[in-house]
């Protein structure tokens, strides 16, 4: 019996460090494929749903962008905010998201917006908060108030749920590569650990 619990170890063991050795991420565990493939996009288009009050979505931001800048050409990100319509504070982030959006300024809006809803615990949810946070931001208050009530970001804030269900998405952030294949920091370990799984599926997408 000893011997039988020795061997497994054994191979348990072995099974590790060639999984390891290897380093490529194995379908089923590090990512998986989309029930439905999402039709109509580039095989190497990058999306990632996200929610501003996610921790992990925080985390993931800065190790995101940065493997997106270093790519040959570099590689445009298309964010979506993940929306639930029995979210009420879901449903108010994705306005401030497409707000920054429709200015143009969403991508370099993002660590601030997370710094302060995530550091300062500032609930960024309503006109008025999102307004003071932008005169603090240097950006252009009149501006922002009039994308925050435009009918372009309200219908965007609509379509927001069905974009996230054609996506197939239940957890964010969700990394989904051309359509067909999606990874997470549940299954690829952590925050860190997935723009591993990212760069081998976008380079995988690309053969």
């Amino acid at each position: 019996m000893k011997l039988t619990y020795r061997l497994l170890a054994l191979t348990t063991v072995l099974t590790c460090l060639l999984g390891a050795s290897s380093g490529q991420p194995k379908e089923g565990v590090q990512y998986k494929r989309l029930a439905h493939p999402v039709a109509g996009v580039d095989a190497r288009q990058v999306v990632e749903l996200f929610w501003y009050d996610c921790p992990h979505s925080y985390a993931f931001e800065k190790p995101l962008e940065e493997w997106a800048a270093r790519q040959t050409p570099a590689v445009k990100v298309v964010r979506i905010p993940a929306v639930w319509t029995d979210e009420p504070d879901m449903v108010a982030y994705a306005r401030l998201f497409y707000t920054l959006d429709r200015l143009g300024i969403a991508e370099q809006e993002a660590i601030p917006v997370f710094q302060a809803v995530r550091d300062r615990h500032q609930r960024l949810t309503t006109e008025a908060s999102v307004v003071r946070w932008a005169a603090r931001e240097g950006l252009d208050v009149t501006a922002v108030r009039t994308a925050y009530k435009s009918k372009e970001v309200a219908d965007a804030v609509e379509k927001a749920p069905a974009l996230r269900e054609r996506y197939q998405v239940d957890e964010e952030p969700t990394v989904v590569v051309g359509g067909r294949v999606h990874t997470s920091p549940s299954q690829a370990g952590s925050s860190a650990e997935i723009i591993s799984v990212v760069n081998y599926l976008y380079r995988k997408a690309g053969h």
